[in-house]
C-alpha cells in the first residue's frame, strides 16, 4: 500500500472548512462539482490519500476566505514549501483582512458584556487585543487572533503566550475561525504553559462567537 506521509489531513481539513465558508456542504459541492460525501470525509479527516490536483482545482475554484489552490496543494503534499506559489505579500494582506473581521466580531460581542472594559493596546506582539477590566473575575484579558493555525504552527502560538507576563487573574483567549482549528488546540494542548487559556470559535460568516472553552488553568 502506498503511504502518503506528506498529506497533512488536519491542515487540509482546516483549509477546506474555510473554503466552504458559511455554505452547507451540499451547496459548496454543487457549486464546484465535487461529491458532498467526499468533501464531508475530507472535513472529518477520514481520507488517507490526498485529492488529485484536478479535484483540488475544483475545491479552490469557488473557495471563500481567500483559500488558494497552492495552499491546498501544499497541505495535500503535491508541492513543498519551496514551490509554494502564494507570495508573502499576498498572505500578509489576507491575514490583515481576516484579522479585521475577527476584530469586528469580538468588539461587537464586548459591547454586550456586563463588565466594564477599556482597550489598552493593540499590537502585533504576543496579543492582538489587551483589555483592562474593572468589575470581572479577571483584571486583564489578552486575545490572540489566529486566522490560520496548523499542527506546524500551534506551538508557535503557545510560545507567544508564554512570553506574556501572566497571573491567576489574567485571562488569555485564542480566537480561531474554524471548528477543525478549535479541535486542534484540544487535541494538542500545551504541556507546561502556566496560563488561564481559552479557545474561542468565531463564525465570520454569521459574525458571532459560537463558543469559548477553557484549555488550561493557571
Amino acid at each position: 500500500m502506498v503511504e502518503y506521509s506528506n498529506f497533512d489531513t488536519v491542515t487540509f481539513a482546516i483549509l477546506l472548512e474555510k473554503a466552504k465558508g458559511d455554505r452547507s456542504i451540499n451547496q459548496y459541492a454543487n457549486t464546484i462539482d465535487v461529491s458532498a460525501a467526499h468533501i464531508s470525509r475530507l472535513l472529518r479527516k477520514l481520507v488517507k490519500s490526498p485529492p488529485s490536483p484536478d479535484t483540488i482545482n475544483k475545491l479552490a475554484s469557488d473557495a471563500f476566505n481567500g483559500v488558494t489552490y497552492s495552499e491546498f496543494m501544499l497541505a495535500a503534499g503535491h508541492i513543498d514549501d519551496k514551490t509554494e506559489e502564494t507570495s508573502t505579500e499576498t498572505n500578509r494582506i489576507k491575514i490583515i483582512e481576516s484579522k479585521r473581521k475577527f476584530f469586528q466580531v469580538i468588539l461587537s460581542d464586548l459591547y454586550t458584556r456586563d463588565f466594564e472594559w477599556s482597550l489598552n493596546k493593540t499590537t502585533n506582539g504576543p496579543s492582538d487585543l489587551m483589555l483592562e477590566i474593572t468589575n470581572w473575575e479577571y483584571s486583564k484579558w489578552y486575545i490572540q487572533i489566529k486566522p490560520f493555525v496548523t499542527p506546524r504552527t500551534i506551538y508557535n502560538v503557545y510560545g507567544q503566550i508564554a512570553s506574556i507576563e501572566l497571573a491567576s487573574d489574567i485571562k488569555v483567549s485564542i480566537a480561531v475561525g474554524s471548528k477543525n482549528e478549535f479541535d486542534l488546540f484540544f487535541s494538542t494542548p500545551p504541556k507546561s504553559l502556566r496560563a488561564t487559556l481559552y479557545v474561542m470559535l468565531i463564525d465570520l460568516g454569521c459574525g458571532k462567537i459560537i463558543k469559548e472553552e477553557k484549555l488550561c488553568q493557571y
